[in-house]
């Protein structure tokens, strides 16, 4: 520090000598920040999406917790933010859509926060290199200070998460100044009041932020005991005021003490009906995800991902052998919140790691050394790939905002008589559906039951369903109703950086009375099948229904399914009845090797006469002999057609379908030699698109369709492919219906993986298609 003539330290000219700001960060660091402000501003949401940021825009209409407006623990001082943004962009664009204003209003807190994190990062990381044993002053652009914050500003997560319209950021940059005031007072004690009464407020943008806070304020405080309890006494003062600034408001708001425990319960409840927290899920499969998802996915490439670990873990082994005193300071920073993050999160919200990643880019840049520049090149690979992926989500709205769009402008012209939604879409449809829109309140996890008793009632109008892209519920609605859909897809969907983010893609139906539509019960799909399953509403345990439109003329019916057979396991005997009347009884025997079964049932007659516009088809279990408990069976396959409509089914040679609940993605594993049948015979556009068969091979496969005694097209795929072709309707004619795809070779998992997988696999198949000749 330099002395002045009159004795005195003069500060100023120390600080003009370092090119520093009147609070110790270098101008050029500020300079930084506030240039990346700037650019984030050009690219902020341009819609709300995730459904948090939903949530938070509903609370700017009416804060209501126990609606979840916002969702528990409340975020007042958040909301506040956001009200006080929201009504100056209201005065500047008072035009525009309400709910693309809401996230404006939100996203803006999340930009400005990443600059202020930025500062309070630099200010930490001084403080992290200044605790090292013979530590040399260097100008700005030497320190590791500096380095470390370039690297946090161009990694990929805090990049985005600086565009969103959620409250992360913002909590993080207040924590983050704490931390930064806390590690102040070490030296300074009148910094720990300031420290303590930030901390305060970052509770109410963000609870999770006393992992980053606490540990910290408690350390700085038992530096500083020396001082007195009169400093203590202020510091806890100000801690407790802080919260009670936010928190008396909230509680009166919700209702008092009581109403706010009880939304704070309910809350709590659906966090934990979760295992995709370790808490609930203590395996080593789960903690290897958690990690992945927290310490890989922030850097949405797995090449940046492993450089910057393998980087940081050398910088806590330096850190270990020559500064432990910066390593115990840099871990009560961080590591208490690195454990509640691995511990007590979904960490699939790729969000909740952004707080880990002060702690991995520090390590990163003190493994250089005194050359952290040497970290520049780390950089400028994260910033590209983070400046790519903010700049396209800036550009395109959520798919739900899009589809919702698309709706309130077609119906100006002709509105439906209601939409029905997934329960995932519920929130954007209250956020942004036109108010002359009648929106129905789905019931979770049962959405297409809205349709079903709409339908029974005999309502005959047109309904929209906004449909989740990952779910296939849908399947118990007539295929030949579920034609008329447009589809809105996130470009970024499959960025990492917004792992999360509820829904990433969604689809418009609009629905006619349809052919036909199933109740509970059925097993279409993987998922409907474990929710017959998990309700103990499946056939083997009471008869199923589905509804079928009367219409002139004879009918087909397609049914298929599977016995879950168990040693000792007797027959089970199903029976197809319409109205009541039985059509069709057959019986699915393991013992005769009849595990899975696929029929057509034609109906010359047509359906009986009757009252109302749907017929009810009924299928009923029971074992044989009647008197032993029925074993599990499903039906899985299902279609009811006019005789002369194409259906088709999956017959011998494929095994069950499967299905991943995060992306929606299903599939069918073929074996040696896989059947799909078709009726009535006709022309057919056959497409099937797979995943790359060199994932199990070590050469390409030979891969044959064949119809009867015809090959009609072949392939040998050594990467993700899709094969089109037509199959003439002589050939599907003189081979009954059959066409098969046959491959040369197959996967035995139970072998190769030592495990109990007896499949016999041939083709991973993520779409499988067979449509009538265009003509």
């Amino acid at each position: 520090m330099k002395v002045s003539l009159s004795g005195r330290s003069d500060d100023r000219q120390d600080r003009q000598d370092r090119q520093e700001s009147g609070f110790g960060v270098p101008r050029p660091v500020v300079a930084f920040a506030a240039v990346y402000i700037a650019i984030h501003l050009a690219f902020l949401a341009p819609s709300l999406e995730d459904i948090d940021s939903i949530n938070f825009a509903l609370g700017l209409r009416h804060f209501d917790v126990a609606s979840h407006q916002p969702h528990p623990p409340g975020y007042p001082v958040y909301i506040a933010l956001g009200r006080a943004s929201l009504a100056v962009i209201r005065a500047v664009a008072p035009s525009r859509d309400a709910a693309q204003n809401e996230a404006t209003a939100l996203a803006i807190w999340s930009a400005i926060g990443s600059g202020l994190a930025l500062l309070a990062a630099w200010a930490i990381f001084a403080c992290f290199d200044t605790a090292r044993p013979g530590a040399a002053a260097h100008r700005w652009w030497r320190q590791p200070a500096t380095w470390a914050t370039g690297l946090l500003a161009a990694s990929p997560l805090f990049w985005m998460t600086g565009l969103r319209p959620l409250s992360d950021m913002t909590g993080l940059a207040l924590a983050m100044g704490a931390q930064a005031l806390a590690f102040r007072a070490l030296r300074d004690r009148g910094a720990l009041v300031a420290a303590a009464l930030l901390a305060a407020i970052a509770l109410g943008v963000r609870v999770q932020t006393a992992c980053l806070t606490m540990p910290l304020l408690l350390y700085a405080a038992w530096n500083q005991r020396s001082a007195g309890v009169a400093w203590l006494v202020r510091s806890l003062a100000a801690l407790v005021g802080g919260v009670l600034l936010w928190a008396v408001p909230l509680v009166w708001l919700t209702g008092g003490v009581d109403g706010y425990l009880r939304a704070l319960g309910t809350q709590a409840g659906e966090d934990f009906a979760w295992t995709g927290m370790l808490w609930m899920n203590p395996t080593p499969r789960r903690l290897a995800f958690a990690l992945w998802e927290t310490l890989v996915l922030p850097w949405d490439n797995a090449v940046l991902a492993a450089v910057v670990l393998i980087v940081s873990a050398i910088g806590v082994l330096v850190a270990l052998l020559r500064d432990r005193r910066a390593l115990l300071l840099t871990a009560l920073a961080f590591a208490p919140y690195g454990v509640f993050q691995l511990v007590f999160q979904e960490t699939a919200h790729v969000r909740y790691a952004l707080p880990t990643l002060p702690l991995v880019v520090w390590f990163a840049v003190r493994a250089a050394g005194a050359a952290p520049f040497l970290v520049a090149p780390i950089a400028l690979f994260a910033l590209a790939i983070a400046v790519a992926s903010g700049a396209a989500y800036g550009r395109e709205p959520h798919p739900a905002f899009q589809a919702i769009a698309a709706m309130n402008s077609r119906a100006a012209g002709a509105a439906p008589a209601a939409i029905y939604s997934h329960f995932s879409l519920r929130r954007p449809l209250q956020a942004s559906a036109s108010e002359h829109l009648r929106i129905v309140e789905p019931r979770r996890s049962f959405e297409w039951l809205g349709l079903v008793d709409y339908w029974r009632s005999g309502a005959t109008a047109p309904v929209w369903f906004l449909a989740d892209a990952r779910r296939t519920d849908l399947a118990l609605v007539d295929p030949q109703s579920r034609s008329h859909v447009t589809r809105f897809r996130w470009s970024v969907a499959d960025r990492s950086t917004l792992g999360g983010a509820r829904p990433a893609g969604v689809d418009w139906y609009v629905f006619d009375p349809p052919g036909w539509f199933a109740s509970e019960g059925w097993a279409l799909t993987p998922e409907v099948g474990g929710l017959s399953r998990a309700t103990a509403t499946g056939v083997d345990r009471r008869p199923i229904e589905a509804y079928v439109r009367r219409r002139p003329g004879p009918m087909r019916i397609m049914v298929g399914g599977r016995h879950f057979s168990a040693a000792g396991d007797p027959p089970v005997v199903l029976t197809l009845s319409i109205d009541g009347a039985s059509v069709e009884t057959w019986n699915v025997d393991p013992a005769a090797g009849g595990i899975s079964f696929l029929r057509f049932i034609d109906l010359p007659r047509g359906l009986p006469p009757g009252s109302g516009e749907y017929a009810r088809l009924t299928i009923a279990a029971r074992a044989e002999p009647a008197s032993r408990p029925t074993p599990e069976v499903a039906i899985r396959q299902f279609d009811i057609q006019s005789a002369d409509t194409l259906v088709y089914g999956f017959g011998e040679g494929w095994h069950e379908e499967e299905y991943e609940t995060a992306t929606g993605l299903r599939w069918r594993w073929t074996s040696k030699r896989s059947v799909i049948r078709i009726a009535p015979p006709q022309a057919v556009e056959l497409m099937f698109r797979g995943e790359s068969p060199m994932k199990y091979f070590d050469a390409p496969p030979r891969v044959r369709i064949v119809v009867g005694d015809q090959v009609v097209g072949e392939l040998r795929p050594d990467r993700a492919f899709t094969w089109q072709g037509t199959v003439p309707g002589d050939a599907i004619a003189y081979a009954g219906g059959v066409v098969s795809i046959e491959i040369d070779r197959v996967y035995l998992p139970g072998a190769v993986e030592d495990t109990a997988d007896a499949r016999q696999l041939g083709l991973r198949l993520f779409e499988t298609t067979v449509s009538p000749r265009k003509p």
